[in-house]
């Protein structure tokens, strides 16, 4: 059991664009019982299910399956808990806590004391406490945290969660911080400006993934989207669609113009005459199961080709019909491209035949099998000249 304070581990360093700061120093180091420690429903990593409610032995579950803790229960169970990796937990006012950073160490130690939140996890609590004994440590029933009362700043403790999840170069994946920037805010703790500047963002990314997560959960809660039917998945906190596609796609005016984004975030981006627009765009990038449409690309490399062909009326006509991209493009060849391009193909396809035919005896079945087809061809070949002919005269009258 921890029963000592110690000044908490110094923060990095932010940026000097970082205008909201939290100084950890003056914070210390304090133990907390397992029993007192909640997960924190809303975590960001929890992806599309964050802030449904659900009960802790649920959430502990849904850690142990989605993240995995093995390795963190290894670490524990040989080894103690480093007191210089405390929890950050929030008070709720009831005299418990919840834990804002390190749930997956929260998980783990509750597996590891046999809590009845860990019912569920018999199989792990025999193996890792077996562990634990044979590495000769004690069970403990309290574990390092740094505390932030109910009277305390939350932008102080957001501005930390902001640098180290988001700032960092191994912070949460793409829709995990986008859901922690929508909530921040909403809920008006921090305006978008100050966590671009706390997150040392230059390139805009703060907003533009604020812009992708009111885009595609507006679409979900309007039934528009049904990420469990995209044939593309993602990862992380996000596995059902790749949410870096979405907001790739809305960084060009093109995209933009085609779903009627305004220049500013909102939580209801698109309007309803755009919604059909909107379905085209997650349909070509994701496909739909559902109806058995494939995705018109398969590569984020082509989004910038998509979202060039959704600039043009005839081509995002024939994406929303279900053509993949690269019909799209030849479908929408000149006459005349599609026409050589054609021809050439079919030139080269029938000379290699004739050389082949000149080099091979062909069986006299083998002969008979593929005549008619060969007629058909020059039958074809036959019409498609005479109707060239025919169009030159024409021009000639």
């Amino acid at each position: 059991m921890v029963s000592k304070k110690v000044p908490a581990k110094k923060a990095l360093p932010a940026k000097k664009a970082v205008t909201v700061d939290l100084d950890l120093e003056s914070k210390s180091v304090e133990p907390i019982k397992l029993s007192l420690l909640d997960f924190d429903f809303e975590n960001p990593r929890f992806g599309m299910t964050a802030g449904r409610t659900r009960t802790q032995t649920e959430i502990l579950d849904y850690i142990v399956n989605d993240f995995g803790i093995e390795d963190v229960l290894s670490s524990i169970s040989v080894n103690g808990f480093f007191v210089a990796e405390p929890l950050i937990a929030r008070a709720q006012g009831n005299g418990r806590w919840t834990v804002v950073e390190g749930n997956r160490r929260l998980a783990a130690c509750l597996v590891l004391a046999g809590d009845k939140r860990a019912k569920n996890q018999e199989r792990k609590i025999a193996q890792y406490q077996g562990l634990q004994t044979k590495s000769k440590r004690k069970p403990f029933e309290a574990v390092p945290a740094i505390k932030f009362e109910q009277h305390e700043q939350e932008r102080d403790l957001l501005s930390y969660l902001g640098v180290r999840h988001i700032a960092a170069s191994q912070g949460w994946d793409s829709f995990a911080k986008a859901a922690w920037i929508a909530r921040v805010v909403e809920r008006n703790d921090l305006t978008l400006q100050e966590i671009a500047l706390m997150t040392g963002d230059q390139h805009r990314t703060i907003k533009r993934l604020l812009e992708g997560y009111y885009f595609i959960t507006q679409l979900i809660k309007d039934g528009v989207f049904d990420p469990e039917s995209s044939s593309r998945k993602g990862r992380g906190s996000n596995i059902d669609f790749p949410f870096s596609w979405v907001y790739t796609a809305l960084g060009y005016p093109t995209v933009r113009e085609y779903v009627g984004m305004p220049e500013e975030p909102t939580p209801k981006p698109v309007a309803a005459n755009k919604r059909t627009e909107a379905s085209t765009l997650l349909v070509s990038m994701f496909g739909d199961s559902s109806k058995g449409r494939p995705a018109a690309i398969d590569d984020s490399r082509e989004i910038g080709e998509l979202a060039s062909a959704l600039g043009d009326e005839d081509k995002a006509d024939l994406l929303r019909q279900g053509h993949r991209l690269e019909e799209v493009l030849y479908m929408t060849l000149p006459p005349a491209t599609r026409l050589n391009d054609g021809l050439s193909e079919c030139r080269d396809i029938l000379q290699t035949i004739a050389s082949m035919l000149a080099e091979t005896m062909v069986a006299d079945e083998v002969a008979e099998k593929y005549a008619p087809l060969a007629k058909r061809v020059r039958n074809l070949a036959g019409s498609i000249h005479r109707k060239l002919v025919s169009a030159d005269d024409d021009e000639e009258i």
